[in-house]
């Protein structure tokens, strides 16, 4: 029995210590800790001694003790804004302390009444007269208590990872932080002054642990919210700016269109002129003209634009740019559509070799029509083994990383497919569109 007992008391130090680093990685999903190797492996230490806090009623020691490590240790070993600190304190604290409050109260009132129901005249005085049985009992319960909390977190740990992309922005509005730690500050205020001034029984304190900890939760969610409100919000702009700056560019075209408009009259007083020379003149003025009005039928003027400027970003870039567009039937794609799937898909791929070195840059877009279906296809060579393709590598992830996701969108208004393949060291972009 004692052998079993001891075996459990090392258990017990395994799942705290795996319950310690899955409440590291837990913090680290909110709010990065800082770069350096030592301050990541402090902060860890730290926590290891913070994290397990013991917590029972009319415990002002713990509870202040824990409140004041809890905040320094966000506020020396975490980096980010202030407002996402104090964000951070007030989703880990409280629920710290609530899940600590429960296992070693709830646990211990279990455990009390399990030795009642199994041995009624039980041991008695301190731990120290208790049996083997009694010890035994003591040590299962405990390590299950363990156990469950190691669980819980486990469980919070996968929860905040669906909502790293949001809950990890750094461009939120301070107004929206401030609100968040608005409505998790009446967590916090609610556990420490429970636990603070109340000594009656243990289990008046439970309900408000369960929904302490269920707020939690839901703050994390009504953060994900707000930034993913903003993030829209922000995105529409973002489209909108593109938008129109390539509106202005097609206004610089139909300056060009008015020439040409010019250049039939001229075309007609050439053709009056009765010579060899002027007529072979007139024959080809005419014919660039009826190029150029066909090509501006096609819709592919405001596409024109957007390649041209994507050469132009490319030569600045030192990358090589080919590009070879050959259809006739663009005129059904709205040029916010153009703009969102060629725009979008050549600033990926620009983006994407600028990782690599200058001489294995390389970024090629063909756009034809098949039987009734246009293709586009858009390829560059990228790092081996980046397969995330829905992800930026830009520093502002709030404002970027939504490239495929708009090009998916535009692709279904018209019953199209998006088709990724990623290789070695090649990424490919294929969409088909059916003609109409």
């Amino acid at each position: 029995m004692e052998t079993i007992i001891s075996i459990l008391d090392s258990l017990c130090y395994v799942l705290n210590f795996i319950y310690v680093f899955v409440v590291y990685k837990a913090i680290a999903v909110v709010i990065p800790t800082r770069r350096h190797w030592l301050l990541k492996v402090l902060a860890f230490l730290v926590l290891l001694n913070l994290a397990p806090v013991i917590i029972f009623l009319n415990d002002p020691w713990n509870i202040s003790l824990a409140l004041v490590g809890f905040a320094a240790h966000i506020l020396i070993f975490y980096s980010g804004k202030w407002e996402k600190k104090v964000t951070a304190f007030l989703i880990f604290y409280p629920t710290v302390i609530a899940v600590n409050f429960l296992q070693q109260n709830l646990f211990g009132d279990l455990f009390f009444v399990v030795r009642q129901a199994l041995s009624p005249n039980h041991d008695s005085g301190g731990s120290q007269n208790w049996s083997m049985e009694t010890l035994l009992l003591s040590t299962a319960i405990y390590t299950l208590s363990q156990a469950v909390r190691l669980l819980f977190w486990v469980g919070a740990w996968f929860f905040l990872r669906r909502y790293r992309q949001q809950i990890a922005s750094e461009n939120m509005e301070k107004q929206s932080w401030l609100i968040a730690d608005v409505v998790m500050l009446v967590s916090t205020t609610a556990i420490f002054t429970t636990i603070f001034f109340i000594t009656q029984a243990n289990y008046i304190v439970y309900p408000l642990c369960v929904v302490i900890i269920l707020g939690s939760l839901v703050g994390v969610s009504l953060i994900a919210y707000m930034s993913r409100a903003e993030q829209t919000a922000r995105e529409a702009r973002q489209l909108q700016q593109q938008y129109a700056y390539y509106e202005e560019k097609l206004k610089s075209e139909e300056t060009v269109r008015r020439l040409y408009h010019d250049m039939k009259n001229h075309l007609l007083l050439l053709e009056r002129q009765d010579s060899f020379e002027t007529r072979q003149m007139a024959a080809n003025l005419r014919r660039q003209i009826a190029e150029y009005e066909d090509y501006i039928h096609t819709g592919n003027a405001f596409l024109d634009i957007i390649i041209r400027d994507k050469a132009r970003q490319a030569k600045e870039d030192q990358v090589e740019f080919s590009a070879v567009i050959h259809f006739e039937q663009g005129g059904f794609l709205e040029p916010i559509d153009i703009s969102t799937i060629f725009g979008n898909a050549l600033d990926n791929a620009l983006e994407a070799s600028l990782k690599l070195p200058k001489e294995q840059r390389l970024v090629t877009v063909k756009a034809e029509c098949v039987r009734d279906m246009l293709s586009v296809v858009v390829e560059n060579n990228c790092l081996p083994g980046e397969t995330d393709c829905e992800k930026t590598s830009k520093e502002d992830k709030f404002l970027h990383g939504f490239g495929i996701r708009n090009i998916r969108q535009a692709v279904d208004k018209y019953d199209g497919q998006c088709l990724i393949r990623q290789g070695k060291d090649c990424f490919q972009l294929k969409i088909l569109l059916p003609l109409p």
